[in-house]
């Protein structure tokens, strides 16, 4: 453990937390909806998206306050602490942020929107071509960008043959978890792939025993599908 590195990543988190709330708020309307940028109570405009409650009828609009800067803590202070100060813990700790907000929106309202999703794929391919640069590693970027594409293609194909079970918020997610999974390695990409269904199924199964779901219960992939990146990555840093 890198106590230092974990620490600024610690830190950061924190102060990431008020984006991420924020991103959030505006964010977990339903498909096709416009962001959302009024209290739902009375209507008023809030000056501040990351604020926790309406400054007219102080209903809360969000998350509870300091619940995003203690999760972003503890997940960057994590992940910094695993990966040490290496060129490709900032595109992991970017995407750590990012998939918060989504894995949250997706619990929430069962979307992954695009404005998260899409500019994903530019600024981790930059992160990690900066990467392999510092460390002379052209190879494992190239690696990268391919475990990216084939990530996203194989959730496309499933997503097409059964529609209900996984929609394109999903695919489009897949290639940037499949661009930092391809940089640890390809066993990553397939132990992180693996791991997202079963996560699913396993909590799918739990709901189900507490009867708080049946078998025609959807549940939003994204959030497994985050949970299993970040766990392989933690386990399998790099190959």
């Amino acid at each position: 453990m890198h106590l230092t590195t974990a620490s600024a990543g610690a830190a950061t988190g924190l102060l990431a937390g008020p984006w991420i709330r924020a991103a959030v708020f505006r964010l977990s309307v339903p498909p096709g909806a416009p962001d959302r940028t009024a209290c739902p109570r009375c209507g008023s405009r809030l000056r501040s998206a990351s604020a926790c409650r309406c400054p007219s009828c102080r209903e809360r609009v969000t998350l509870p306050c300091g619940a995003t800067e203690i999760a972003s803590a503890a997940v960057l202070g994590t992940i910094a602490g695993t990966v040490g100060p290496r060129p490709e813990l900032i595109a992991f700790a970017w995407l750590a942020v990012l998939c918060i907000a989504l894995a949250t929106i997706d619990l929430i309202v069962y979307r992954l929107p695009d404005q998260l999703t899409l500019p994903a794929y530019p600024v981790i391919a930059a992160l990690l071509a900066g990467a392999a640069l510092l460390n002379s590693e052209p190879d494992r970027f190239l690696r990268a960008v391919l475990a990216g594409i084939a990530l996203a293609a194989g959730y496309l194909v499933l997503a097409l043959i059964r529609p209900g079970d996984l929609g394109l918020g999903d695919v489009k997610l897949a290639g940037p978890l499949g661009m930092v999974l391809g940089w640890a390695g390809w066993q990553s990409v397939l132990l992180g792939t693996a791991l997202s269904f079963v996560l699913c199924g396993l909590a799918g199964a739990v709901l189900l025993a507490v009867r708080r779901a049946d078998a025609r219960t959807a549940l939003p992939l994204g959030p497994f599908m985050v949970c299993a990146t970040f766990v392989v990555l933690l386990v399998t840093p790099g190959q």
